[in-house]
């Protein structure tokens, strides 16, 4: 094959940046003063108003704030399946939201219905995760491709150590982050990675491709910090739009995908036989605005087959907690 050679040069991006903390470290407050200092740039920059939305997951915390910063929210609510926070990102982008909040991303992963929960539901083996893995995926992708800046939090892995005061003599256990509760290498797909004390509520850096906070150390994020990462992120050229290429089918992604439509069909009849099938009007009515029919066997439509069973598996949840 060829290569077309030229000229590298510097493009506007949509950053994406991740805040890690064990609780109490203050990453909502964080991630809301810097969405702020973002959102002033942008208006600075374009003269339009730039709207932040907050993806809560974490109870009634989203709204603790929202007599010091201008946002709207957005309730993200059980099951935590990698489709919801999809569905979430392209929200945002729809309703033309600038800057969106994801607080926090741990849920997608371990919280009810997240990725561990489903490998779980599947069989627990390792082999599970070959159903589980491609799904998580398509989150990183939605999230690092999307046309607007995002901030993510991620509960960190909470360690105790005792620590003694030199001074006074006496003992105390700090509560530190050890990484995230997410899968391994999540926080490296971001543009700025921090890691958030809590008991300084202060930042270190852990990637940084800004190089706006190299040999920074502890800092205190603020409004500031938002609106010199817009800066760096505005500083590039127009990024050129390029057709999408077709991707080639072999014939041994055809038999894959006819093996994938085989077991997806039989997982949504399973499933709806459990929720009572077509005398159910709530299955009844998904199979129908799903894919037109409630017979998933004269659908090849993979995509909307898998959006059929997502529907049903979160309906039998809802079901299961009454």
């Amino acid at each position: 094959m060829g290569f077309e050679v030229k000229k590298a040069k510097r493009e506007k991006i949509c950053v994406k940046v991740a805040l890690m903390a064990p609780s109490g470290g203050g990453k909502t407050y964080g991630a809301l003063r810097l969405a702020t200092g973002m959102a002033n740039e942008i208006e600075k920059e374009t003269g339009k108003k730039a709207k932040i939305l907050m993806g809560n997951t974490e109870q009634k915390r989203g709204y603790y704030y929202a007599n010091e910063f201008d946002y709207d929210i957005v309730d993200v609510e059980a099951p935590h399946n990698p489709e919801k926070y999809v569905e979430l990102i392209n929200f945002a982008v729809e309703q033309g939201y600038d800057i969106l909040i994801i607080d926090s991303t741990s849920h997608e992963w371990e919280g009810k219905g997240g990725c561990l929960d489903l490998q779980t539901q599947a069989g627990g083996t390792y082999q599970a995760w070959s159903k589980i893995t491609p799904r998580h995926n398509k989150f990183i992708e939605a999230l690092a491709e999307s046309p607007i800046h995002i901030i993510a939090t991620m509960r960190g892995k909470d360690q105790y150590e005792a620590t003694k005061d030199e001074k006074t003599g006496k003992m105390s256990v700090q509560k530190l982050g050890v990484g995230a509760k997410q899968r391994d290498g999540f926080e490296y797909e971001f543009t700025c990675t921090f890691l958030i004390d809590q008991k300084t509520n202060t930042a270190e850096v852990q990637k940084d491709n800004t190089h706006i906070f190299e040999g920074q150390g502890a800092t205190l994020l603020t409004e500031k910090h938002g609106e010199q990462i817009i800066k760096w992120a505005n500083s590039g050229e127009e990024p050129e739009k390029k057709p999408v290429p077709r991707k080639a089918v072999s014939n041994k992604e055809v038999v894959d995908d006819n093996s994938d439509l085989s077991k997806v069909r039989k997982d949504i009849i399973a499933v709806a036989k459990e929720l009572g099938g077509s005398k159910n009007p709530d299955v009844k009515k998904l199979c129908e605005d799903e894919i037109g029919t409630i017979n998933p066997n004269n659908v090849d439509d993979l995509d909307k087959l898998n959006s059929l069973l997502i529907k049903l598996q979160d309906l039998k949840n809802k079901e299961g907690d009454k």
